[in-house]
């Protein structure tokens, strides 16, 4: 379950897939729909993060938010949020589906992201703050107000 809220800043750096990326909230979509989506709440400054979870079949499992589980098997998945990490738990298959977590050796405000979970349409994305299963348009970038940092067409 969440508990402490992770604050962050308003034009925060998110590192994933060998990118870094500033107001670019929706870091993984799939045809164009949010499947993972980063972001600031603009009145607390928190953290504001919507994850989709999709299985082989790209059928749903879940929805999970720094508020916790939104829908899905509470028994399936875990999430778990400090002031510096944000992690959703796959329990059954016994994996991190999702990580952000403050870069620790940079401005305290900047995220590193990983994640490994299916899209709608049942494609596995394996990225992590330094590469991606997904072709990117390049690596080692800062990309500014993208409409996604990896779309999987």
């Amino acid at each position: 379950m969440a508990t402490d809220i992770m604050k962050i800043d308003k034009h925060f750096i998110v590192r994933f897939g060998g990118n870094d990326y500033i107001d670019t909230p929706n870091l993984l979509t799939c045809k164009g729909e949010p499947v993972l989506r980063v972001g600031r709440d603009e009145k607390s400054g928190e953290l504001d993060v919507e994850l989709d979870i999709y299985d082989e079949k790209g059928r749903e499992q879940a929805v999970a938010t720094q508020a916790g589980l939104v829908s899905g098997d509470a028994d399936a998945f875990e999430v778990r949020m400090t002031d510096h990490r944000f992690t959703v738990v796959d329990l059954r298959k016994e994996r991190i589906v999702c990580d952000i977590r403050r870069r620790a050796h940079v401005k305290d405000m900047d995220l590193d992201v990983s994640v490994l979970t299916h899209t709608p349409d049942g494609f596995l994305v394996h990225a992590n703050p330094e590469q991606s299963n997904v072709r990117v348009r390049s690596s080692s970038e800062v990309l500014t107000g993208k409409d996604a940092a990896i779309n999987v067409a």
